[in-house]
């Protein structure tokens, strides 16, 4: 009688991702350890939000780099296993370069763009709690997104927790935005939806045509 060959997956990276994330974490809670904690507690401080946005500083430092990065992988690892479990496609670290690749890539265009416009307008002052308000929810959603993610991973790969748990992050990020700089958007309503458009939802638009 014949053997067969059994063939099997190693998802083997996906944990070594989820280990690179957290010893980043770790990395950049030795290295700025109060800096840290704002931006993770930021969610529920609105008051460290407004301290760094009285900086004025929207270039990133090695700190944010280090930080954005995390936000990538953790963005990025969310929505491989949404979409490839979707499309019923087992989980390839091939597939998986090459979809983070366009995501890092619209991540990174998107924030040179803000940048130029910020500096072609001359708005930075008036922009400044708006954009770190920004940053700082999205390190702070981060962080729950890493925790969904193990959670999903390691104990039950169920998409509606998955997507359930991402959505809800996100709105409330965008929700915190909105409150927060409900005076600024209100005056520049306008600005804001052509905002809106351009920069979120059109992005994501070209971003969805490029992987499928």
């Amino acid at each position: 009688m014949e053997a067969l060959q059994r063939e099997i997956l190693s998802y083997n990276w996906i944990t070594l991702i989820f280990v690179f994330s957290l010893v980043l974490l770790s990395f950049l809670k030795l290295f700025k350890s109060s800096k840290f904690t704002g931006y993770v507690m930021s969610i529920f401080n609105k008051g460290f939000v407004e301290i760094e946005a009285e900086e004025k500083n929207i270039r990133f430092s090695f700190f944010h780099i280090g930080f954005s990065f995390f936000t990538f992988l953790m963005l990025s690892i969310s929505m491989y296993f949404v979409i490839y479990q979707q499309a019923e496609k087992e989980a390839f670290l091939f597939h998986y370069l090459k979809f983070s690749s366009y995501l890092l890539l619209f991540m990174f265009t998107k924030f040179l763009l803000e940048l130029l416009l910020i500096e072609l307008f001359e708005i930075k002052e008036k922009l400044a709690h708006f954009l770190f308000s920004k940053r700082s929810y999205s390190y702070s959603i981060s962080i729950g997104l890493f925790i969904v993610n193990l959670v999903y991973f390691y104990s039950f790969q169920n998409q509606s927790f998955l997507l359930i748990g991402g959505i809800s992050l996100l709105s409330i990020r965008f929700l915190l935005i909105v409150f927060y700089n409900k005076n600024l958007i209100i005056k520049e309503l306008f600005y804001f939806i052509l905002y809106l458009c351009a920069f979120e939802l059109a992005p994501l638009f070209i971003l969805f045509k490029l992987i499928f």
